[in-house]
């Protein structure tokens, strides 16, 4: 009985957020004449334009001075309907709940902080409290906007958070030896975290990995920590990988990435006769070394190394025929034109992840339809969406597949390393590509215009591609840097089969972001080129 009402549950849910036309046509109707009705705002918050509906509704309530009305819509997600609603708050009495509201608004970067100020210009300290500042200046500082972040920062001054914010500060801006005497000075625990990542000494880096492990930091930052410490020293200097591998080995949490350097340290030192645990992916390296064993069922970099699918597993022509909105509000409402408005919208859906695609936002697309993806048999077209094919990017298969994994095409996209762009392009590296295709007017702020950013991308990982030939040492040099896989090749070796590539990829490329951007890219491009090629271009770059 219990399974019968979940199935039932779940399919009244799933049906009951689809929008009608007559719905559709009330929220045009809001859009044009006013949103502050409560006969709309029930009808409209249980389907999909909940999110962009609350924002015309509290904003057109608090205009018409309705603001009882306006406090109603405290589940608005964007940053001015939030607002909207603290002033309506405010305005009926209620300054708790103004100010809870205020502050969590006032915290975030890209608030509109001087209009949330100039509203409090009698009483505004409970905005300047430190929990509040200490997210505001943590992602200013994310964004790089240093004189900002600095500015709320001096209003921290005594706060046990001080210099690990500042150290955080101009770490971001780029001042490394700043931001190293700056954590110096600072008692925070994770502070430990940035002086290892900061130091250039092994020993010295060595030293604080230690004290980071012993530490009451949480445990996501040790694991964080102790795979950039062993990948870090694994090609610097084995004598202090083995000591900083002995310092995980019995450390609680730790145990399986323990093993997967161990077992790494073992192939790396004897080769395929090494023995090796079954753990992922080790059981893959034992099947690259052998040509025996279980192989992946699904698709990923190991299947597609060692077991290449004979055929595309979905039905192409089925997925770009049903590429289509067939939720009758939505279509409506993308038909006249309101996608400005409708990528507001919060609700995750297939449809709305096509809506998405369809209005340009790739980024969102892909993230809706991402739950979905188990089920693309019962909606093939969240393939295309997943894999989205920007106009601008026309047939280029390589720069769709890095793209991807670089920004998921958000052409405003931001590194927490400083990359720029579509397609990550760091401004040294932009400068460099600059002077290759003779851009004189070249400036980083230009790294943010996609056609720009495309084609300086284009052209680097193309110039990769004709370096290395393959298509996952080219996605490497783009992800690390050129000299490092120039690097591991030389300890390497020439690499003559896919098994080989198996085990350079997971044994001698260095650090794990790369690793996985190699495995990531190698499946973008096997879905690029099943779906917008030939079905063969991604074999012609992961052979021999």
């Amino acid at each position: 009985m219990k399974y019968l009402t979940f199935l039932f549950l779940f399919f009244f849910n799933f049906n009951a957020v689809a929008l009608t036309l007559k719905q559709a046509l009330e929220f045009e109707r809001a859009l044009k004449e006013g949103a502050c009705s409560q006969v709309i705002f029930k009808e409209l918050t249980e389907t999909e334009l909940k999110e962009p509906f609350l924002l015309l509704y509290s904003e057109d309530c608090l205009s018409r001075g309705s603001y009882s009305l306006a406090a109603k819509a405290k589940g608005v997600k964007n940053l001015y309907g939030k607002l909207n609603v603290a002033l309506s708050l405010r305005k009926v009495g209620r300054e708790g709940e103004a100010e809870e509201i205020l502050k969590e608004v006032f915290s975030f970067a890209d608030a509109p902080s001087e209009d949330i100020l100039s509203l409090n210009l009698k009483e505004s300290s409970f905005l300047f409290e430190p929990k509040v500042l200490r997210k505001k200046v943590w992602l200013l500082a994310s964004q790089r906007n240093t004189d900002e972040a600095l500015f709320y920062l001096s209003y921290l001054r005594g706060d046990p958070y001080y210099f690990y914010l500042l150290g955080y500060t101009y770490m971001k801006a780029g001042r490394r030896d700043t931001a190293e005497s700056f954590f110096k000075l600072s008692s925070v625990p994770k502070r430990f975290f940035y002086l290892l990542f900061l130091s250039k000494e092994p020993v010295e880096k060595l030293n604080y990995f230690k004290q980071l492990l012993d530490s009451p930091v949480p445990l996501a930052v040790k694991r964080r920590a102790s795979v950039y410490m062993l990948d870090y020293l694994f090609m610097k200097d084995l004598g202090l990988f083995r000591s900083a591998l002995s310092l995980v080995s019995n450390r609680k949490g730790l145990k399986d990435i323990y093993t997967y350097f161990k077992d790494r340290y073992s192939i790396f030192t004897k080769g395929c006769k090494a023995k090796i645990s079954n753990s992922v992916p080790q059981r893959w390296w034992k099947v690259a070394c052998s040509g025996r064993g279980e192989l992946p069922k699904r698709i990923n970099f190991y299947s597609l190394m060692l077991n290449p699918p004979k055929k595309f597993p979905f039905d192409k022509e089925e997925v770009f025929k049903s590429f289509k909105l067939t939720d009758p509000g939505l279509n409506y409402l993308y038909s006249k034109g309101y996608c400005q408005v409708l990528t507001l919208i919060e609700e995750k859906t297939p449809q709305t992840a096509l809506l998405m695609n369809l209005c340009g936002d790739y980024r969102k697309g892909i993230k809706f339809a991402s739950p979905f993806r188990g089920k693309i048999g019962r909606y093939p077209y969240l393939l295309a969406v997943l894999y989205p094919k920007p106009p601008l990017f026309k047939d280029d298969l390589i720069s769709l597949s890095i793209a991807r994994q670089e920004s998921l095409f958000e052409p405003r996209a931001l590194s927490r390393s400083g990359a720029r762009g579509l397609m990550q392009i760091m401004p040294l590296t932009g400068r460099y590509i600059a002077k290759k295709l003779k851009r004189e007017d070249y400036d980083k702020s230009m790294l943010f215009d996609p056609e720009l950013n495309y084609r300086f991308g284009s052209y680097y990982i193309h110039s990769l591609l004709k370096k290395f030939k393959l298509f996952p040492l080219a996605a490497a040099g783009y992800n690390g840097g050129p000299a490092r896989v120039s690097k591991a090749l030389k300890l390497f070796g020439k690499i003559k089969t896919p098994s080989d590539l198996v085990i350079f990829t997971d044994v001698y490329l260095p650090f794990a972001e790369t690793r996985d951007y190699v495995k990531r890219t190698a499946v973008n491009l096997y879905f690029y080129s099943n779906l917008y090629g030939e079905g063969e271009e991604w074999r012609t770059f992961l052979r021999p």
